[in-house]
């Protein structure tokens, strides 16, 4: 597994940054960036929704997460509390950043992009699937305790208040 380090708080990327790395790499893949959402008083991370066109089939919506608590980049999908196929709704809807344990992606475009324009390596989703390593560094030392997340990504991308 990749080494996990806790950022020195504060020194994460800016919103513009996020902005100028995120552009290319969608245009690379076809994407358009529908929001990009800052973290709040509970999610330590940046949601960059996608809207990613499909070969014979309507574009689909993944994320692209940004932590600022690790400085660690995901690729993800919602996971589903209704159904795509349910008549008028639209899967996710337009703006819905509620990503509470989302479906990890192992998107070989978004990789590509992010380390061919950045040298970013994404995290994989066999990686963010693993149990939490309990030396797990924390920015509160109680939180993996209280939260009892079940898989890696879900304390990278966290909605801990």
């Amino acid at each position: 597994m990749r080494e996990i380090r806790l950022s020195p708080l504060g020194q994460h990327l800016s919103l513009a940054e996020i902005r100028g790395i995120v552009h290319p790499v969608a245009q690379r893949i076809g994407a358009r960036i529908l929001t990009i959402d800052e973290p709040d008083a509970a999610r330590n991370f940046v949601a960059v929704m996608l809207d990613e066109p499909q070969p014979w089939a309507t574009p689909r919506r993944i994320y692209l997460l940004y932590s600022l608590d690790y400085d660690a980049w995901a690729a993800v999908m919602p996971r589903e509390f209704g159904h795509a196929s349910d008549p008028g709704i639209e899967w996710p809807p337009l703006g819905w950043t509620h990503l509470y344990e989302p479906e990890f992606l192992d998107h070989e475009g978004l990789i590509a992009a992010m380390a061919d324009f950045h040298g970013i390596e994404m995290w994989s989703s066999y990686d963010l699937s693993m149990a939490v390593p309990g030396d797990f560094p924390q920015r509160s030392p109680n939180d993996v305790a209280y939260w009892q997340p079940r898989r890696l990504g879900d304390v990278l991308f966290n909605w801990w208040d």
